[in-house]
């Protein structure tokens, strides 16, 4: 089997997420696959690949009024990788590239968040085949009614993370 690009891009961070308890302003919101998606788009020479994963879970607990003090965490159940093409989503779970026996969750947990040019940057740290590496990713954030829209995108080197 041809081997998947080094370059992969999360993208369609979409997540529609409901909320949970309120504390002061601060509203808590579950992350998961009935409240939204994460998706990618894997690129380099040999092959290119869209993919998706299916089990993930996580919150976002974040005040409208104060998104710096917005706190992100998930973690991504990296066997759950699905690329539509079952030879393809085996070999992504083995050593080669997940080793999901080994590293089973791909997480994230921020460390800062900023507002910027009509955007928010979601500043944290992406551990991933056991590397920790600092991410930006920039998100555009829709608050309606008891619901957060947080569409993003970034863009990772698989070698990055060994």
């Amino acid at each position: 089997m041809k081997r998947l690009p080094p370059l992969l891009a999360a993208g369609a961070l979409l997540l529609f997420l409901q909320a949970g308890p309120a504390w002061a302003d601060t509203v808590r919101y579950r992350l998961g696959p009935s409240d939204g998606s994460i998706s990618f788009k894997a690129t380099s020479r040999l092959v290119d690949a869209d993919g998706r994963f299916h089990r993930f879970q996580g919150e976002v607990r974040v005040d409208p009024k104060a998104l710096e003090q917005a706190v992100v965490s998930f973690a991504i159940d990296a066997a759950s990788v699905d690329t539509g093409i079952l030879r393809r989503d085996n070999h992504l779970r083995t050593e080669d590239f997940f080793h999901v026996s080994r590293f089973p969750q791909i997480t994230f947990a921020s460390r800062r968040v900023a507002p910027a040019d009509g955007k928010v940057l979601v500043t944290g740290d992406l551990t991933f085949h056991g590397v920790s590496r600092e991410v930006t990713v920039p998100v555009t954030l829709e608050f309606s009614a008891g619901a957060l829209r947080a569409p993003g995108e970034f863009t990772i080197r698989m070698s990055d993370y060994g």
